[in-house]
């Protein structure tokens, strides 16, 4: 939990605990500068402060206190520890600010999500058939310098439009001509940068435009600053039926007891809490991390639900993508390992979709699973099974 002796804003100044629960609080004492930062951490590393001055000059650097309160500091500067998984997720790791020659790196121009026959409005994406993203915010809590959507998020001069009252009647007049549209989802960018009584309206608009549409929000509020989640935004998500909420979590540290509060006042009004977890090379690409993950988040009774392998197209590619075999590996450490309702759905996104990973060897020479007939002639499928072991599993074909 966060102490008070870690309570401080971009000032250095400790600060009352009715204010540090304030989460407009947090968004207004958010660090953006260099400066700001080297009032934080008097002795950082001066590369860091040199990293953050330039990254600022195209694209955006931000830290709510709250989530600096959970990072590992270097005992010799007082600084955020380089190797530290929280710190690495909001840190700009070089300069450039792009992946060079290498062709599936950031290059602040390719898309990897949104293709632009999906935007069915300047704000609502019709990727698969029977769902609708809007794209509710182009800002966040705090800036994820991997983010999947970089061109929308993390770039100061965004060509992205914004959500406005014409794009967002455009968008409910679709999905008022659109009935095999069966959900939206709330995303951005954060949604719940926006305040209650916004979301109160819009949706009570969604109700009243479509009222069998089910509703979900995506968001990384629990992690960056849990103390979003107010009563009263339980209150409005509840009165409105929100029928789910995908939480943005990377790192068992990010489990914090104000998670926890934060969760709970979910799960007492949205029937369904599940996971979105990014894989992520230095972060929590290892069996343990992995499993302390998962389980952590059962315990709290947050389902299972994505580990998106890191997207192309995204940035500080060199530092955070690994191989799919990696992603493999852990995934088997945890299959039939760890309770199921806690094992992820492990996917590589791209434009085009969705990929499910089969958990088998990536290049194996042995071609398993397969097909072949037994000694007695009958066909099977020959499979490894969770320990390893080679196993035969009948299959006939349909006559």
């Amino acid at each position: 939990m966060t102490t008070d002796a870690v309570r401080c804003a971009a000032d250095g100044e400790s600060t009352p605990d009715d204010e540090w629960t304030d989460w407009k609080w947090q968004q207004r004492n958010a660090i953006r500068t260099a400066g700001q930062f080297r009032t934080r951490f008097p002795g950082c590393d001066q590369e860091i402060l040199d990293r953050i001055t330039r990254h600022n000059f195209s694209k955006r650097f931000q830290v709510t206190p709250y989530y600096l309160s959970l990072v590992a500091t270097d005992p010799t500067t007082g600084g955020p520890a380089l190797d530290d998984p929280l710190w690495k997720q909001v840190a700009p790791q070089r300069f450039g600010g792009d992946g060079g020659d290498e062709p599936y790196a950031y290059d602040g121009k390719t898309e990897n999500w949104e293709l632009p026959h999906e935007m069915v409005t300047p704000i609502a994406q019709h990727k698969y058939d029977n769902r609708v993203i809007l794209r509710y915010a182009n800002v966040c809590h705090a800036y994820c310098q991997f983010c999947y959507e970089a061109l929308r998020t993390l770039d100061k001069d965004s060509a992205k439009a914004s959500f406005d009252r014409d794009h967002w009647r455009a968008t409910l007049d679709y999905l008022h001509a659109h009935p095999q549209v069966e959900e939206i989802i709330l995303s951005g960018g954060e949604p719940l940068m926006h305040a209650n009584g916004q979301i109160d309206q819009v949706l009570g608009e969604v109700s009243a435009a479509r009222p069998d549409l089910l509703v979900r929000f995506h968001t990384r509020a629990l992690t960056f600053n849990p103390y979003r989640i107010d009563d009263e935004l339980a209150a409005i998500l509840a009165r409105h039926g929100v029928v789910s909420i995908g939480l943005h979590v990377t790192h068992p540290r990010e489990l914090t007891p104000e998670f926890d509060v934060a969760v709970k006042r979910l799960q007492a009004g949205v029937p369904i809490i599940f996971a979105n977890v990014p894989l992520l090379g230095g972060v929590n690409d290892s069996p343990e991390t992995m499993r302390e993950l998962c389980m952590g988040l059962y315990r709290r009774g947050v389902h299972a639900g994505y580990l998106y392998h890191f997207m192309p197209h995204s940035p500080e590619s060199e530092c955070f993508r690994i191989p799919v075999q990696r992603g493999v590996e852990i995934m088997r450490s945890l299959k039939r390992r760890i309770s199921n309702p806690a094992v992820p759905e492990y996917v590589l996104p791209h434009a085009t979709g969705k990929y499910t990973v089969p958990l088998v060897d990536v290049g194996s020479t042995d071609g398993l699973p397969r097909h072949v007939l037994d000694d007695e002639g009958f066909r099977v499928l020959e499979m490894v099974n969770w320990q390893g072991d080679h196993v035969r599993y009948p299959d006939p074909e349909v006559v």
